[in-house]
């Protein structure tokens, strides 16, 4: 039995004393989170100030741990604000708009640059890219659990820079032994600019002061737009770079697209500009060296392809605004490139048809990681799911079906399941508070190396699949706020099987007052704030049994679910619509598509009718939202997804009168009203104290009952 000395342990009672309650200053120590998130703390997972005196197993370090409060924090509502759901591994990200994907892997972790729509959503516009002088960077070792690292602020790095769109990024060890990170994007439209670190997430330089590649530079010519830069190193260590826009009508040929060697030094060109003969090119330009072979993709433009397109026998017709590719062994010999065919299909279509998602333009990069090749794209999803309409896109991942023997790569397309988890989260290391499969209510305090912040009471972090193989016995968050974290298992509406209480100006490392025994292995973590402003930093548990669980399979993305979908009608223009995977009981709250508040909305909503469906859905309330904020009006009415007349709200044939109250009170509530639609009886109008107040959108607060899934 391994024993602590009386001095050590009355050194530890006397350090608990020191630290009781929140200290101005946190110690950094070795267990600090590194830039991938995690740092490898498995010899120390469970050693703390506080436990070292009474351990057999744990010995004494410098890391201060302070003990929770418990003044009854109750956490009695959760918040319903999902819009990536526990589902679906797509979108990347539940919270940031970003595009134009590139990506690296360095030390067992995928890194993924992109556009920063972000910024620009923040300026309250539509996207028209004019605001985004930044790029965005997240990591992930198991495909579905993300950590944002935050922005890469490219207009002060490169102050003469226009924007910062589109980036590509290649890494290669330098003679001073270390890891050299070359991150090229788009100038605007204007050219393609670089800067450099040795360290993925940053800090970074700009070693030009200049733009690389610029509209009308020497030798260079039909080349509109050069921007869309795309990279790769070969097997001699050689870097090249594509890039090019624009698209004249009705042109098959136009070789826009340009691919020129780059120097020894990254920095510098080292040939001719080559044209890239890509039929019916527009953008996007990308590069991979895989095998010996260089593989040029792009996205194609939106003309009829049909006109033109037979002397390319054997392939078929690009479908429009879809992605192609084609590849060589001799890059700078324009007449080597072949056209391989379209691979990708944009995101409105599939193999089906109409693909469910929005149409847009698309930017691809592909890769193999850990021995499986997946392509990373954007669409207009995360938007979409959050009813917006200004065109901000969101990153996502798929599977790429490549051939690499042949090079054949089969047309595939977006999907919102995404890819499986490939490896389980370490919950006794130290991880990121920005680690997340998806969240509600969540943002992130600083630009760079971000935390983890609620903005909302009830806010919640989800994390799939971490690895209890020795249980735990508490739950350690460096935190930043006043307020309690919850943490829940495999359930949001779970119980909670441990918990943090602080009051803390700054960051300081929490630890639960114990931990709450569960069966089994693999689980789901929920983080659940109780109030607003508070961040997480990092956060691990600590190891409760001896002996290792049984090993389990790591759970598939695969999850049955029923698409619910509820319909109102708003005459003239654009109806509300939401749209939701259940695949539980329990609470949603589902918000709908805008509407324009000049519209008569006289249907409130209806459930889609499936006969087979053995559920019910209770909707609580509808918010209706206004041009002065949020307004929820008390409904109280269940649902029958199995019936066709029981499934929907009140709607303009349903019989009330005029003026009658549908849902709400007399002073505040949803009244029947008179309409200027002749073959309608009434419209829903939201009234308070007799002034009607006009609504965009209608968010329904639901609770499911009797799911159930039969194999």
């Amino acid at each position: 039995m391994k024993t602590i000395n009386k001095p050590i342990a009355l050194l530890c009672a006397a350090a608990l004393l020191t630290i009781s309650g929140c200290s101005e200053n946190t110690v950094k120590d070795d267990n600090t989170v590194t830039s991938g998130g995690v740092s490898d703390t498995s010899e120390i997972s469970n050693i703390t100030v506080s436990d070292a005196a009474g351990s057999e197993n744990n010995a004494f370090t410098e890391e201060k741990i302070m003990d929770s409060l418990n003044n009854g924090i109750i956490i009695d509502s959760v918040s319903g604000k999902l819009y990536k759901n526990e589902l679906n591994a797509n979108p990347i990200s539940s919270n940031i708009f970003c595009a134009d994907p590139t990506a690296v892997e360095y030390n067992g972790r995928l890194y993924v640059y992109g556009t920063n729509d972000h910024q620009q959503s923040e300026e309250g516009t539509k996207n028209d890219y004019a605001f985004i002088k930044s790029l965005v960077v997240f990591s992930t070792d198991d495909m579905v659990n993300w950590i944002y690292h935050g922005r890469i602020e490219v207009g002060d790095v490169a102050p003469w820079i226009y924007n910062s769109w589109a980036p590509s990024i290649v890494s290669r060890v330098e003679e001073d032994g270390l890891t050299h990170f070359y991150l090229y994007f788009s100038n605007s439209g204007a050219g393609v600019g670089v800067i450099t670190s040795t360290d993925p997430v940053g800090p970074w330089s700009d070693p030009l002061g200049e733009p690389l590649i610029y509209q009308n530079m020497p030798g260079l010519t039909n080349c509109p737009a050069p921007f869309d830069p795309g990279v790769c190193i070969d097997e001699n260590g050689v870097g090249w770079l594509s890039f090019g826009g624009g698209s004249p009508a009705d042109s098959v040929h136009s070789n826009i697209p340009k691919i020129v060697r780059l120097g020894k030094d990254m920095l510098s060109l080292d040939s001719d500009f080559v044209s890239i003969d890509a039929p019916f090119f527009n953008e996007a330009s990308e590069l991979n060296y895989i095998d010996g072979v260089y593989y040029y993709t792009y996205c194609n433009d939106w003309q009829d392809h049909k006109k033109g397109w037979e002397e390319y026998e054997g392939f078929d017709v690009p479908p429009a605004c879809s992605m192609a590719y084609m590849t060589t062994k001799t890059p700078l010999d324009a007449d080597s490139w072949e056209y391989r065919g379209a691979y990708f299909y944009n995101a409105g279509e599939n193999a089906n048809g109409v693909s469910g998602l929005r149409w847009a333009n698309n930017h691809t990069h592909f890769l193999e990681f850990k021995g499986t090749n997946y392509i990373i794209h954007h669409t207009l999803l995360l938007e979409e799911l959050m009813a917006g309409t200004a065109g901000f896109r969101s990153m996502m991942v798929d599977y790429l079906p490549m051939d690499a023997k042949t090079g054949e790569i089969p047309i595939t397309a977006a999907s919102k399941k995404g890819v499986a988890q490939i490896k389980l989260v370490d919950p006794y290391n130290y991880n990121s508070g920005a680690l997340m499969f998806t969240s509600a209510d969540i943002g992130y305090e600083k630009v760079t190396d971000p935390a983890a912040k609620s903005t909302a009471k009830g806010a919640w972090i989800y994390v799939r699949g971490a690895d209890f193989g020795y249980g735990a016995s508490e739950f350690i968050a460096e935190v930043k706020g006043k307020g309690r974290i919850e943490v829940r298992l495999d359930d949001i509406s779970s119980e909670s099987v441990a918990f943090v209480e602080f009051d803390c100006p700054d960051y300081a490392k929490i630890r639960s007052d114990g931990f709450k025994q569960f069966d089994g292995r693999n689980h789901d973590i929920y983080f659940v704030f109780s109030d607003s402003d508070i961040e997480l930093k990092s956060w691990r548990f600590g190891k409760g049994d001896e002996q290792l669980r049984p090993e389990e399979e790591i759970a598939s993305t695969d999850i049955p679910y029923k698409t619910m979908v509820i319909s109102g009608q708003a005459e003239p223009g654009p109806s509300p619509s939401a749209k939701y995977d259940i695949s539980k009981n329990g609470d949603y709250s589902i918000k709908s598509s805008a509407f324009d508040k000049e519209s008569d909305v006289i249907n409130i909503g209806f459930i889609n009718t499936d006969a087979s469906a053995e559920y019910k859905v209770f909707v609580k309330s509808l918010t209706l939202e206004t041009e002065n904020g949020d307004v929820e009006i008390p409904v109280n009415v269940e649902l029958d997804p199995s019936s066709n007349s029981e499934n929907g709200l009140e709607n303009g044939w349903c019989g009330s009168e005029i003026g009658a109250l549908i849902y709400g009170t007399e002073d505040l509530g949803i009244f029947a009203a008179e309409s200027d639609i002749e073959w309608i009886g009434y419209r829903l109008a939201l009234m308070s104290g007799g002034e009607e107040i006009p609504f965009t959108s209608i968010t329904y607060n639901i609770t499911v009952s009797g799911l159930e899934f039969k194999d």
